[in-house]
């Protein structure tokens, strides 16, 4: 595939043939269907300078208003004695917006707890991007990008069970290594399940960590997204922190199966609802504790469609 990174094709992007695919390594795939794998980039067919293709949108992610409405939520539980019933009420709807609680409450609140709640910053930049895929030949896939902002992930209770994220960029969407690590894991889900129909859900996340705090990549901790399969990360950047390992368990109080720490350019791709694994990922430091660090991924989470006429 040829097409120009920045330019923005038509809205369906052509077939793309996915020459790479993580199923290729593995003599017998079905066989290995249940085991977390990681994996390298150039396994997939990336080009090393898709990381910084990728980083160089750092600025344009938008912060992630949910974190903050989340990590405000949960201390106004704490305090949800000194609220009205309609304020309760408001507090436990899941669906609300973003700011909804935050602005029913806010005058009403003791100053100090008010002023702590006001210091809460986002740690986190994210944006999205839908595609539907149909396998129309031999490892060949037809990828259609989509405008859906929306995204549900019920299996994750920590979260609102609806978000609405912006979109990642256009050039993006369409750039030929992104294409490629979209076709890369709907062959490697072809190999393991047969599927021929997908909706891939590509996520970008810039975690940012900050002094002497922490920072959660994953902030509901061990979990399943509740998509068929996922890559739990391809890590773009990874600059002045630690911490940020990957843990994959067989089940949410079994034992631990892998731990690692992915590296720029590593990923780790897993099946997961409907199967015994759990993942989490630990919170991010600074190393100058007066300064901040940086974790940049790009996760997917991929649903297996029933067939459809093309």
């Amino acid at each position: 595939m040829h097409a120009d990174a920045d330019a923005v094709p038509s809205s369906r992007a052509p077939a793309l043939r996915a020459v790479h695919c993580l199923a290729c390594t593995l003599a017998r795939p079905r066989r290995h269907a249940m085991l977390p794998q990681l994996f390298r980039m150039e396994q997939l067919g990336l080009q090393r300078g898709f990381l910084d293709s990728v980083a160089a949108y750092a600025a344009q992610l938008p912060w992630d208003a949910y974190d903050v409405a989340r990590r405000r939520r949960q201390v106004l539980q704490r305090h949800a004695s000194i609220l009205a019933p309609a304020q309760r009420a408001l507090l436990e709807d899941d669906d609300a917006a973003p700011d909804a609680v935050w602005n029913a409450v806010r005058d009403h609140l003791p100053s100090v707890l008010r002023a702590a709640l006001e210091r809460i910053q986002p740690h986190r930049r994210r944006a999205m991007r839908k595609y539907d895929a149909r396998r129309v030949s031999t490892a060949c896939w037809q990828l259609q990008p989509l405008e859906d902002p929306h995204f549900v992930q019920p299996a994750a209770a920590a979260r609102a069970p609806h978000r609405v994220f912006a979109p990642i960029a256009a050039a993006l969407t369409y750039h030929p290594d992104t294409l490629r690590l979209v076709a890369g894991i709907a062959e490697t889900i072809h190999q393991r399940c047969a599927a021929t129909c997908l909706q891939l859900v590509l996520h970008q996340m810039l975690t940012i960590a900050r002094g002497p705090g922490a920072a959660e990549p994953a902030p509901e901790g061990l979990h399943q997204d509740g998509a068929d399969y996922i890559l739990s990360a391809l890590v773009i950047r990874r600059r002045g922190v630690h911490g940020g390992a990957s843990r994959v368990y067989r089940g949410s109080a079994g034992p631990l199966l892998l731990e690692h720490t992915l590296g720029e350019g590593e990923g780790l791709f897993q099946p997961d609802a409907g199967s015994p694994l759990w993942h989490e990922v630990s919170a991010l430091h600074a190393e100058d504790p007066h300064g901040e660090g940086q974790r940049m991924i790009l996760g997917i989470d991929a649903h297996v469609l029933s067939e459809r006429p093309a």
